[in-house]
């Protein structure tokens, strides 16, 4: 079975190490970018099975990185990370889900295999 591909955008570096390291524990393919426009720039060049987001980026925020997603590579699920964005525009622009800050990232892997599963 082909390792699933995860895309972890978040300008934290501590964050994005944390994510990946984890994710990769189960056994997923991670990625790694600072910002929405270098998460678009890994997207252009290749297929993921999830996008992983914070909300607050600098250059282009989660809500608009989803909104591109969504345009250009409808079919790709995306998960929000946030502490506090307005959900129900998350969701309308085409979020799959979101995790509220702080997560457990039990909570967070569980919800990763949800998704993935559905894909």
């Amino acid at each position: 079975m082909e390792k699933k591909r995860i895309l972890i955008a978040d300008d934290e570096e501590i964050v994005r190490i944390l994510l990946a390291e984890a994710l990769k524990s189960y056994g997923y393919d991670i990625d790694v970018a600072e910002n929405g426009v270098e998460a678009m720039s890994h997207i252009d060049k290749k297929s993921y099975d999830l996008v992983i987001t914070d909300y607050m980026m600098p250059e282009m925020d989660g809500l608009e990185l989803t909104q591109r997603i969504k345009a250009k590579y409808p079919s790709t699920p995306i998960l929000v990370i946030t502490g506090n964005a307005p959900v129900n525009d998350l969701l309308k622009s085409g979020a799959t889900a979101y995790i509220m800050k702080p997560f457990n990232i039990f909570e967070l892997q569980s919800m990763v295999e949800t998704i993935l599963k559905e894909r």
